[in-house]
């Protein structure tokens, strides 16, 4: 009974004795909590289902709240092995004194309770000072109301209790499944003891360059389709892994080599680093893994978010070429002579000047193509190679462009939204369509080769008897404008005119910029958002890593080195050693993640693109950028937490 009442005690006591690894450990989930929780209170707020677009907000802050349990949660079970790592010794002791491998566990799980509750707590006060700074941020980002309130619901609360409850309780029985299956003289030992050899690293080393290869084929060739997020996720798992059997075979072979070259390794200095990561190689394979993905993660967030804020204006640009856009079934041209009426006068009355206006009717289908063959039978669901055909008159398309082009009836010019046709005839219902010119341009509509959310097809054919044959008697009005002129007079003119084509009998689509801008900010502000956001949670936990390994690797040095110390070994020869050491951990996760970027690059680029973000400038400035950036602050973050190291190894 007196050792159950004395138990809370020594739990808390151990936790304030060992603070110097317990403190980070609870600051870490405490930010887990206060992110995991503010993600979910604007998930949750009102706002979010009242305001135009902010549903595309809620859609990738939901998606992002998903990523973020995803990393979060791995990253809290890695930093929990460094705990246990760190506590075997002193359980050993416990048991060797007397405490029973029951009352050990008891005294686990008082420790466990008291650092949930203190993470929970700082986590859950420190998301209710910062959230609403935090929302006022994704609103602004966002363009949503400034008025719009934060709330916080209970829904929120306790998915975030349960969720850091369980990862909590999994970290409880790994650390019980450790302790209480090892007798008490090998955790005694656990802190002395060496790493052994991995067998067989000559397959480690296979099964890396395999499995790195093949991820980096992945990222190399993943199309721009609608799988292109399943690939990117795939090319990264296999990344993750081919790098870890990568940093453990070649870590090894390094060091053995720098082992047998005698006039390296038979150095005060080298002896020391080599034999010293020799002796934990497993785990600084795994440590340099995990900085490496997470240096690697941050580059590649914050490139998307860079290239995100300085292209801005060609998004819209590309998105939305004109000011507005109004489609109608064709029928009564009274009614549309009517509505073109109706927007001269509403130019007029608003101070505005039409400085561009096209009108055109045109017939469309969309079919599955196949090679040069259109008009497949189709199958449920959008297909890659599903694609939507306008067909136009040549006296329609000479109207738009101001040209004299002429056609025989099999011809037809053919212009492409995406990438140019790769044929020079066209198939349908059995009848050739010989091309006879490719358009690089067409007024009505933007060209971008990486487009894939934004291909279509333009037939231009000799006249109506022609389109009739290629798609029917359907045909669609379109009229397309822009205007010059105050902003709110623009503002009032398009939306006027915009319940005037919906109010029209044969109404069938409506656009303009002023929507779309709204929308394309909530979208782009939700993802820089997130971006910004998630580049600062990488970061903090690529810093939090180094720091645990610098913690870690210095507890079990201190002994040596101040051994070597006691025996001759000065001051300077020691740091020479440290710095020889830092030198290698420095180098390696760095160069592997600039050389991850670098082959990720490309699917990044695609994952820009569907974002319609086509300036390959823009992207590579970032990139260089990031890179350069990035390379000086993790030196700086390398530097700052080896501080740590001096002062456990240097009397």
């Amino acid at each position: 009974m007196n050792k159950m009442r004395l138990l809370p005690k020594m739990a808390v006591n151990s936790i304030l004795r060992n603070k110097v690894v317990y403190l980070p450990y609870i600051l870490t989930m405490s930010l887990a909590v206060a992110v995991y929780y503010t993600f979910s209170c604007i998930i949750g707020n009102q706002i979010l289902e009242n305001v135009p677009y902010a549903g595309y907000m809620k859609m990738l802050l939901v998606i992002g709240r998903a990523l973020l349990a995803i990393i979060l949660v791995p990253f809290l079970f890695y930093t929990n092995s460094f705990l246990i790592k760190r506590r075997k010794k002193e359980l050993g002791l416990y048991t060797v004194l007397g405490l029973e491998k029951k009352h050990v566990g008891m005294m686990m799980i008082v420790e466990t309770l008291c650092m949930y509750l203190c993470a929970m707590f700082i986590g859950l006060i420190s998301s209710t000072a910062f959230s609403r700074l935090i929302f006022l941020v994704l609103i602004n980002a966002a363009g949503m109301p400034k008025d719009a309130v934060y709330t916080a619901d209970l829904g929120s609360l306790t998915g975030t209790l349960i969720l850091f409850g369980i990862v909590s309780i999994l970290n409880l029985l790994t650390n019980l499944w450790q302790v209480t299956m090892t007798n008490p003289t090998e955790l005694l030992r656990s802190g002395q003891r060496g790493e052994k050899e991995p067998k067989h690293l000559a397959g480690y080393t296979i099964a890396g360059i395999l499995i790195l290869g093949f991820g980096y084929f992945t990222a190399l060739t993943t199309r721009m389709n609608s799988f292109i997020f399943i690939g990117f996720f795939f090319s990264v798992f296999l990344v993750v892994i081919g790098s870890y059997f990568l940093f453990t075979s070649g870590s090894i072979a390094m060091l053995r080599g720098l082992k047998k070259r005698r006039d390296y390794y038979y150095h005060k200095t080298h002896f020391v680093t080599v034999s010293g990561m020799l002796y934990r190689m497993k785990r600084n394979a795994s440590s340099l893994v995990n900085i490496c993905i997470f240096s690697t993660m941050i580059m590649i967030t914050l490139i998307c978010t860079l290239t995100l804020i300085i292209s801005g204006d060609d998004i819209m640009a590309f998105d939305s070429p004109f000011d507005g856009e109004y489609s109608f079934h064709y029928g009564d041209t009274a009614q549309m002579d009517d509505f073109q009426d109706e927007i001269s006068e509403l130019a007029k009355e608003n101070e505005l000047e039409i400085t561009d206006e096209i009108a055109y009717h045109y017939g469309s289908f969309s079919e599955i193509e196949e090679g040069n063959v259109m008009g497949l039978d189709t199958e449920p669901g959008l297909q890659d190679n599903e694609m939507p055909v306008h067909v136009l008159t040549i006296e329609e398309y000479n109207a738009i462009e101001g040209t004299a082009e002429t056609l025989e009836t099999d011809e037809i010019l053919f212009f492409s939204t995406a990438m140019d046709y790769a044929y020079s005839d066209v198939i349908r219902d059995g009848h050739t369509y010989r091309i006879k010119k490719q358009l690089s341009e067409f007024r009505i509509d933007t060209k971008e080769p990486h487009t894939y959310s934004n291909r279509r097809y333009y037939m231009i054919v000799q006249d109506e008897a022609v389109r009739t044959k290629l798609c029917g008697d359907g045909r669609i009005y379109k009229i397309l404008l822009n205007i010059d002129g105050p902003e709110d007079g623009r503002k009032a003119f398009l939306s006027t005119l915009d319940q005037k084509a919906k109010d029209m009998p044969t109404y069938s689509y409506t656009q303009n910029i002023i929507d779309r801008t709204g929308m394309m900010k909530s979208m782009n502000g939700g993802l820089l958002f997130i971006g910004v956001f998630f580049g600062l949670i990488f970061t903090i936990f690529l810093v939090l890593i180094m720091y645990y390994k610098q913690i870690a690797e210095g507890m079990e040095d201190s002994d040596s080195f101040h051994i070597m110390q006691n025996v001759g070994m000065s001051r300077e020869d020691v740091k020479g050693t440290i710095k020889s050491q830092i030198l290698l951990v420095f180098g390696l996760p760095l160069a592997a993640a600039v050389i991850h970027t670098f082959v990720g690059l490309p699917l990044t680029m695609k994952l820009l693109y569907a974002m319609n973000i086509y300036n390959v400038g823009n992207i590579l400035l970032s990139t260089g950028i990031v890179i350069v950036v990035f390379m000086v602050f993790y030196g700086v973050s390398y530097l700052l937490t080896a501080r740590t190291y001096y002062k456990l190894v240097i009397k």
